[in-house]
């Protein structure tokens, strides 16, 4: 088997908006070197000054370099049949796939990371960086940044590897078609990947300090997890999103709802640095009140986020519409003093229904917020459990998982943990009603006895 081990220089940490200043590779068949090649290229860009200070590379030397288009065709053909091997390949890889792309070509290849190597088969070291993983083993790297000498370096510590007991099968099983290690970020163990559950939950990717930088739920958090780590690495974001990933914990929530609500109770206490912002909370249709210039009592209709100052709200305009007009109807009231509008048929009310109309909207806006109690019976975590979630009107008020058998609703109240709530809580709830009136999913609904 042939191994092209390569490195780069660049002008930046990222392939989106920055280009590759040196590129270096040498052909081995594992323990003896058949081929070197390098050259520098012309980005296309300022090489900043502190990128200049790291490897030595300034904008003269790449005034008469050749681009990355002219060097394309002997490049691949270098790599060609080869497996592209370097220390923190995505970084590498990424770059030169995102150069072939820029001009108009696809190219891949199979690829091996030698942090994931030297992980697996020289443990206990502190450090995997280049410099750090070649200090300890006395490998010497005469021209540190530049691309030959870190990739010379790459190669010997590669050799190094090889030579080891458990290589073969090590290599053998990071380049089969799917092998986790070429996709997971390089800090992350396979175990971690491969405790994950099929099935509805919450998973959390957490930092060297254990903190997590991004929380997200999933019908099924293995899969989910798994198109994280795919497509391009070419924006800084990206790429230090995974950097910062050295474990990815998960825990199954037994439903989809209860994966909803979980998530968003974690990141309103973790609040994520990747969490860019809380899930988009949706516009709902309120229903408010106030009191016009001639003193009547009135409602309105109103596109909000949140359920302030609403006496009631709800997911569809249509619903509100219809609620408003069983009021009018019932208590005998104009529509357009309900925010409905008038249809031209309606005659200004007089001064003296003022009282009588006052009560009639007291007597709806006090039915509307009379605090009605219910709850969700859902699927648990095992086919023993169930999850219960207790609402108060449209508010999730609290939640529990608990393998007694809940048949009355007055059993409920010593089970439940209480919790802060939010509005994104509400309108998950909410879009779960509307998801089981569809058919999409389905859980039982316990009301209290009259």
């Amino acid at each position: 088997m042939r191994y092209a081990i390569v490195d780069i220089e660049t002008t930046g940490a990222h392939a989106k908006g920055h280009g590759i200043t040196e590129i270096a590779v040498v052909i081995t068949d594992g323990t003896t070197e058949l081929e070197r090649w390098e050259t520098l290229v012309d980005p296309g860009l300022n090489i900043p000054l502190h990128i200049t200070h790291l490897t030595g590379i300034t904008n003269d030397m790449v005034h008469s370099a050749p681009t990355f288009d002219a060097i394309a065709d002997e490049l691949e053909e270098v790599l060609s049949g080869c497996v592209f091997v370097a220390h923190n390949v995505g970084f590498d890889y990424a770059f030169i796939r995102g150069h072939y792309e820029a001009i108009g070509r696809v190219w891949s290849s199979p690829k091996l990371c030698t942090v994931r190597m030297a992980r697996k088969l020289l443990p206990g070291h502190a450090s995997y960086s280049l410099g750090r993983i070649c200090e300890d083993l006395g490998i010497i790297n005469d021209a540190r940044h530049r691309a030959m000498g870190d990739c010379a370096a790459t190669v010997k510590l590669f050799h190094h590897m090889l030579a080891t007991n458990r290589a073969a099968d090590v290599v053998s099983g990071m380049l089969k078609r799917g092998e986790r290690e070429s996709w997971l970020p390089q800090h992350v163990p396979t175990s971690d990947f491969e405790a994950l559950p099929s099935a509805p939950g919450v998973y959390r990717f957490l930092n060297k300090k254990g903190t997590p930088i991004y929380i997200g739920m999933s019908h099924n958090v293995r899969h989910r997890v798994r198109t994280h780590f795919n497509g391009s690495m070419k924006s800084a974001r990206r790429q230090a999103f995974l950097r910062d990933i050295y474990c990815i914990k998960a825990e199954s929530c037994g439903s989809v709802l209860m994966a909803r609500l979980i998530e968003d109770e974690l990141i309103r206490i973790h609040w994520p640095i990747h969490n860019r912002a809380q899930k988009s909370i949706p516009i709902r249709t309120a229903i408010v009140s106030y009191t016009d210039q001639r003193g009547f009592k009135r409602l309105h209709l109103q596109r909000q986020r949140h359920s302030k100052h609403a006496i009631r709200w709800f997911r569809r305009e249509d619903d509100a519409r219809a609620w408003l007009h069983a009021q009018a109807v019932l208590h005998k009231l104009q529509p357009e003093l309900l925010g409905l509008g008038s249809d031209g048929r309606s005659q200004s009310i007089g001064e003296d229904r003022r009282t009588a109309h006052n009560k009639a909207m007291h007597t709806i806006i006090d039915a509307a917020q009379t605090r009605e109690t219910w709850a969700i019976v859902d699927r648990g975590r095992t086919p023993e459990e169930r999850a219960i979630v207790l609402m108060e009107n449209e508010q999730v008020k609290g939640w529990c998982y608990t393998d007694a058998t809940v048949k009355r609703f007055d059993e409920i109240s010593e089970l439940i943990e209480l919790k802060n709530g939010s509005a994104t809580a509400d309108a998950i709830v909410q879009h779960a009603l509307y998801e089981r009136e569809l058919g999409k999913i389905s859980f039982d609904i316990i009301e209290p006895t009259a």
